[in-house]
């Protein structure tokens, strides 16, 4: 496997890798995924060329880290031990992502390690209570391992000086089909495909619908959810124009493809958060070719607002000094002819 780095503008550095049928691109600029190319097809939405304009600017998180919260935060607050903290209202009233100061906006450190069947790339930094308001320092490391069987192995490892709420994840947007086209042809398949309506207030409910009950199948086609006669389904779907829900899957495992390619993800997360880049015209930009359902993320996190719906049974509680670890991989394979 080969290495290469390349040093933009802003501090924004590239880590290019390749093998023998694929090439994948990171940037310190957010620990992010900027290109994955598999048979020369791209199949992750950014900006290689101009990654140092692109990235600073862009509002859709394209391919970054997450942190210290992915999701909302209802009304931008939470209580933990009895101390109820205050947080940015990015997302009018709500806390979205960890706000300005969260890890996508951060320029990691990183580390490389080669060896002959993989890469990894070991990002760090430090997330600080004065600047993102959430309680306690977090040493954070996102490591990224890509190896010889096109997979990319993401591995989350934190500490937190005090008790805390981390949901870290990553806001990667996947297109498998060549031509770039919309996503809609693009099938989820698990044994379980539980998603969780949005309320009033767009805060997931704890009430799933349960899709391949639903729905009959398995294998369940984007188009098969935009286009259901089930009023249940068909009012989240119109709601959002797509999806922007919370999913449990069957063990952590589940794939997306098309006619060409599969994706198979594992997680020890529980839940992952599926959204179709719904509505792309509040970026005022010429670097913003993207229409709607241009991508599809697979954000494998803790449930949105976890700390609201659950209180002190949340999963996103990390106590102090404890060390978090978590674990997603995505490997990439050619369907066969």
């Amino acid at each position: 496997m080969k290495v290469n780095i390349e040093k933009q503008t802003n501090g924004i550095e590239l880590v290019k890798i390749e093998n023998a049928s694929s090439k994948i691109i990171f940037t310190n600029y957010g620990a992010r995924i900027v290109n994955w190319k598999f048979d020369d097809n791209n199949i992750v939405l950014g900006n290689e060329v101009e990654a140092d304009e692109f990235y600073p600017h862009n509002p859709f998180y394209f391919g970054a880290t997450v942190g210290r919260y992915g999701g909302r935060i209802e009304n931008g607050t939470f209580q933990l031990n009895g101390v109820t903290y205050q947080l940015e209202q990015n997302d009018p009233p709500h806390h979205l992502h960890g706000g300005a100061k969260g890890a996508s906006r951060q320029l990691f450190d990183y580390d490389i390690e080669e060896a002959e069947d993989y890469v990894k790339v070991i990002f760090h930094t430090k997330l600080r209570e004065s600047e993102d308001h959430f309680p306690g320092d977090i040493d954070l490391k996102v490591i990224f391992t890509y190896d010889e069987t096109s997979t990319w192995t993401i591995e989350y490892e934190a500490v937190s000086t005090k008790d805390t709420v981390f949901n870290p994840m990553n806001h990667v947007y996947f297109n498998l089909n060549r031509d770039n086209k919309v996503v809609d042809n693009h099938v989820l398949s698990s044994e379980k495909l539980h998603m969780f309506p949005l309320g009033e207030n767009n805060m997931p409910e704890l009430k799933p619908i349960d899709l391949v009950s639903k729905l009959g199948k398995q294998e369940i086609q984007l188009n098969d959810i935009f286009n259901s006669n089930d009023t249940e389904i068909q009012a989240q779907a119109q709601k959002v124009k797509g999806l922007d829900h919370p999913f449990e899957v069957k063990d952590g495992y589940f794939n997306l493809s098309n006619d060409i390619l599969t994706l198979h993800v594992r997680t020890d997360m529980p839940q992952v958060v599926i959204f179709t880049l719904n509505d792309t015209s509040d970026w005022k930009s010429p670097m913003n070719i993207y229409k709607a359902h241009s991508g599809i993320t697979l954000e494998t996190q803790s449930m949105p607002n976890d700390i609201h719906l659950f209180g002190e049974e949340a999963h996103s509680i990390l106590k102090a000094d404890t060390p978090y670890y978590s674990k997603t991989s995505y490997q990439i394979e050619a369907k066969p002819h």
